[in-house]
């Protein structure tokens, strides 16, 4: 541990307004959506719950309804921004934004700027779009009002227009640095006890739990491209296993020219679950999870003076007897012997502050704990500037009656003995049952009353923070107590990650 040493009151704000902007409380500069939950009106929609207002509510995650969609003749999206600004770029997020088929995504369009609302120009016009998301950068334009004109509402013979955001931006958005750590690795059967034959990972690509995880070292190209706002971007591919399988993305750090293995210690970014699908549901065979923040680990991805290694850690269950491959009479043991594949991203848009303190400790990652009362072995640290803030992801697991799996609980955060949060685990999976073509709908229902949950089948576990503030001169020591007292069922646990990020 490094000599304890005190801050300045310039130096702590200093430090606490790094460590703001590395948690994305406050920005850099960047484009701002004039248009977020402003006044806005529209042609005739689908739906009483899916008008004008949803298009410009910020979110494409609440499920299918979270969209402006219509079927008028003519179909139009306006909105009020106020006052007179100063517009540079327009955004719009399609039906596939939103977990829709792609084939659902506006064709032919065009964007009206006004300064009245009465009389317009058109400032862009597209045709035969097909993305998910388009952006449209225009020299600047001075105008109140902004009208979306949807001329072919999809790519077939659907005639309703949906948008699910439709942003107005007073200057063009970042550019994305996209960092493509693994490229749709098979996850094979946790069960197997033999190593694949039928797969050969790429090179520089590690290979552990007879093809159950996978890891990779960034190059230092691709730490240049690390950002204060680095997000993981994890996406599902479906094949022969439909049901939901637990899984973790994960970074190990080594000494230059250390190769890890299966047991060097690691950090874990995030859990997540697998939805219920298989290859056969078109384009419900791919799930692409919302972006999951990573800016706290942003300087410790981008250690120019360590090896810093990106994974998944999965697996599935194909082959158990009537699986979606098995079904279709699918035999090749290529295809037949993996139950999905991931691919797994880093995507920023700003650049790295530099001087970022890079140590992260990891304290526990995705420990199984059979006891309502959880504690970390006792860390000593270097923050350079006496700042840390603490990451804890936490859920219940236990398919058994009366199991963990079923309900969800309060977790209490204490540091060195004393509590310092406490926090739910509940959550509503309701937003999710779009992506599970294949699942029993009753996981996703009535989680607020009858159903509890602490996790959903296609959605990622959050990882929750928390400051620690000044850790100069202490030793640390967390722990978490479990609301729902132990013991509990044979097969229940709560699986668990504990890192402490210094700033």
């Amino acid at each position: 541990m490094k000599p304890s040493h005190r801050l300045t009151p310039s130096k702590r704000l200093q430090a606490a307004s790094a460590l703001l902007l590395c948690l994305g409380v406050v920005d850099a500069a960047s484009a701002a959506n004039l248009a977020l939950n402003k006044p806005a009106t529209g042609s005739a929609s689908c739906n009483a719950n899916e008008g004008p207002a949803k298009a410009f509510n910020g979110s494409t995650g609440g499920g299918n309804s979270d969209k402006f969609c219509s079927s008028a003749s003519s179909k139009w999206l306006q909105v009020d921004l106020g006052s007179s600004k100063s517009i540079s770029a327009f955004t719009i997020k399609h039906a596939g934004a939103g977990g829709e088929p792609a084939s659902f995504n506006s064709k032919n369009f065009n964007i009206q700027t006004s300064a009245n609302g009465s009389a317009w120009s058109t400032a862009v016009t597209v045709s035969n779009n097909t993305a998910n998301v388009s952006t449209h950068t225009v020299a600047a334009i001075s105008a109140r009002y902004v009208r979306l004109n949807i001329t072919t509402p999809t790519q077939t013979s659907d005639s309703a227009a949906r948008i699910y955001e439709f942003e107005v931006n007073d200057a063009p958005p970042a550019t994305e640095k996209l960092v493509q750590v693994l490229d749709q690795v098979p996850q094979f059967g946790i069960y197997r006890s033999t190593e694949p034959t039928t797969y050969t990972p790429p090179a520089g690509v590690l290979m552990w739990k007879r093809g159950t995880e996978f890891a990779r070292k960034l190059s230092d190209a691709e730490k240049a491209k690390i950002g204060d706002d680095v997000a993981l971007r994890i996406t599902y591919h479906a094949q022969c296993d439909p049901y939901d399988r637990f899984a973790s993305a994960f970074f190990i750090s080594t000494a230059k020219g250390v190769e890890p293995t299966v047991d060097t210690p690691r950090v874990t970014f995030t859990d997540f679950i697998s939805p219920f699908s298989d290859m056969w549901q078109g384009a419900k065979a791919t799930r692409v999870y919302p972006d999951a923040p990573m800016d706290p680990y942003a300087a410790a991805l981008a250690n120019p003076d360590r090896d810093i290694w990106v994974g998944i850690s999965g697996g599935s269950n194909p082959q158990y007897g009537g699986d979606a491959c098995e079904q279709h009479g699918v035999t090749d043991p290529a295809i037949a012997e993996v139950g999905f594949k991931y691919s797994l991203a880093l995507v920023s848009t700003k650049t790295l502050t530099p001087g970022s303190d890079p140590d992260v400790i990891g304290l526990l990652s995705r420990s199984s704990e059979k006891d309502d009362a959880i504690a970390t072995a006792t860390t000593a640290h270097t923050a350079n500037l006496g700042i840390a803030t603490l990451a804890v992801s936490i859920a219940g697991y236990g398919a058994a009656s009366g199991g963990q799996e079923y309900t969800n609980t309060n977790i209490a955060v204490k540091l060195n003995g004393a509590q310092i949060a406490t926090f739910s685990t509940k959550i509503d999976c309701a937003n999710y049952e779009q992506f599970s073509p294949r699942g029993n709908p009753g996981i996703f229902r009535n989680n607020n009353t009858t159903n509890p949950r602490s996790w959903c089948p296609g959605a990622l576990v959050p990882m929750r923070y928390f400051d620690l503030g000044d850790i100069t001169g202490k030793t640390l020591q967390v722990g978490l107590s479990v609301g729902n007292p132990s013991p509990w069922t044979a097969d229940s646990q709560y699986v668990t990650s504990v890192s402490v990020l210094e700033h």
